[in-house]
């Protein structure tokens, strides 16, 4: 029997199992449809409102990924690499 004495160097790099949702997401931000949305949609008066775009970009994302609740985009905003690109 062979064993192989290797090692495998850290990295610090994110990585995501979300893989598609990156994709759909690049997309959003190089079609600005997050400027589009906000000009279409009037601000809310309160200050701790979310904007439209963010629900809305909340919204694909997490149908994307298959979301059935409003609780399945808490996966959304723990994915770290996904958060440099939303």
């Amino acid at each position: 029997m062979n064993i192989l004495n290797y090692k495998l160097s850290s990295t610090n790099e994110l990585l995501t199992a979300r893989i598609g949702l990156l994709a759909t997401a690049h997309t959003i931000n190089t079609l600005s449809l997050s400027n589009t949305i906000d000009q279409h949609f009037p601000a809310l008066g309160s200050n701790c409102a979310l904007k439209a775009s963010t629900f809305i970009n909340t919204l694909i994302l997490s149908q994307h990924e298959g979301a059935q609740c409003l609780d399945d985009t808490t996966h959304i905003a723990k994915d770290k690499a996904l958060r440099l690109i939303t």
